[in-house]
């Protein structure tokens, strides 16, 4: 093994965790208060190291510098260090207990969580958010993506999701592979791939997923698949990316790499064309469509403005870098009590029409023809879904 190796920080909520190499194996650990968190620390450090070498085979001193991580956090970056210390020791793989959510699970927002940051993703599951997203890939710097992975796997095992919890890889040739085969160790909903430019990019992944699903006993087809579309290539196979695979359930799109690759501004025009590219791909496809982040969190106008426009232009969702916009995208993708009272009304005359056996549907002197009568539909699902949030997907650990 290397003299050292180091996984983990000194910041606030992480723990530093080294391994250099020794005769036996020796742990070490430091805290602010020893007789409060030493033992705990040591019980945890112990089981991680059981869990990854029953039989002795870590040569070594494991130190713990702790900053006040919790339990999942010394796990994961014991895991971190030992197994780049350690290459032939393979990755612990927790049970774990996860019920796949629905293809067409709302997914008004999509909260981001940088993957390497302990203390962002404390409580990352408490904002509401319909699906959070946390991320391998641009948040997270080249040097921190092992760790990162083996951070993110520990973090789904350990928290209870009440709604969806997606991981955004890495592109396959630049280490998503590797990402896939961690993070499906802990079952999360769905995966995203970032720069979706074809249709092999989406069958590509699903390959990936499927090996990983098999190999931890996982259904198959259990993953859902997030293309994100953000260059001029991937809008323009857009419709090709949202059919490619069964396991797509939505299209999202990504304006910031979008307006660098064509070199644009971001303003409503020159997005116009992507945006409505996407949707109708997403649409064409049967899928969901969801948009990109609105990057100024402070803007809550602006930010409302944008989510309205999505939803006018078709989309089902929108991006949130922070969890103060989560309400904002809820209340511009949540259908209002008006727009439920029309829905009622036009399925509830479609369903008296079909009754009588009469083709055509007039409301308030207006007719109503079947893309009207599919949007009131699905108005009404959604409602249907969101009353229903209390039995909605849940994790849970049931041993390590």
């Amino acid at each position: 093994m290397p003299k050292e190796i180091v996984a983990g920080s000194d910041a606030k909520g992480d723990c530093c965790v080294t391994v250099t190499a020794a005769k036996a194996l020796a742990v070490a650990v430091a805290t602010d208060d020893p007789n409060l968190f030493e033992r705990g620390i040591r019980e945890v450090v112990d089981e991680t190291l059981a869990a990854l070498a029953p039989q002795g085979r870590v040569k070594a001193t494991v130190s713990v510098a702790d900053k006040g991580s919790l339990n999942y956090v010394i796990a994961a970056r014991v895991e971190a260090a030992v197994r780049l210390a350690f290459p032939e020791i393979p990755a612990i793989a927790p049970k774990v207990r996860r019920r796949p959510s629905e293809k067409d699970a709302p997914r008004r927002s999509r909260l981001y969580a940088p993957g390497n940051n302990p203390r962002i993703l404390v409580g990352i599951e408490l904002h509401g958010a319909d699906c959070v997203l946390v991320d391998l890939e641009d948040s997270v710097p080249p040097a921190e993506k092992p760790a990162a992975r083996v951070l993110v796997k520990h973090l789904l095992c350990a928290i209870d999701f009440p709604n969806e919890v997606w991981v955004r890889i890495n592109p396959l040739s630049l280490g998503g592979a590797d990402d896939v085969r961690e993070v499906i160790l802990a079952r999360p909903h769905g995966v995203a791939l970032p720069k979706a430019e074809s249709k092999d990019d989406v069958v590509a992944l699903s390959k990936e997923l499927a090996k990983a699903e098999q190999a931890v006993g996982a259904p198959l087809g259990s993953t859902w698949i997030m293309p994100i579309v953000e260059t001029a290539k991937g809008v323009l196979h857009a419709a090709e990316i949202a059919d490619a695979d069964p396991r797509v359930a939505v299209v999202a799109f990504g304006a910031e790499d979008f307006t660098r690759d064509v070199g644009a501004r971001r303003t409503l025009e020159s997005l116009l064309f992507a945006r409505s590219m996407i949707v109708a791909a997403a649409k064409a496809a049967g899928v969901q469509a969801s948009d990109t982040v609105y990057a100024d969190v402070d803007d809550e106008v602006g930010l409302a403005a944008e989510a309205k426009l999505a939803r006018d232009l078709g989309f089902d969702g929108k991006g949130a870098i922070h969890p103060g916009q989560v309400p904002a995208l809820h209340a511009a993708f949540t259908p209002s009590e008006k727009e439920m009272d029309e829905a009622r009304k036009i399925v509830a005359a479609a369903e008296e029409a079909e009754v009588q056996g009469i083709g055509a549907i007039a409301i308030g002197g207006k007719m109503v023809d079947r893309p009207v009568l599919e949007r009131a539909r699905r108005a009404l699902r959604l409602a249907d879904r969101l009353s229903g949030r209390l039995t909605s997907p849940s994790a849970g650990k049931e041993s390590r």
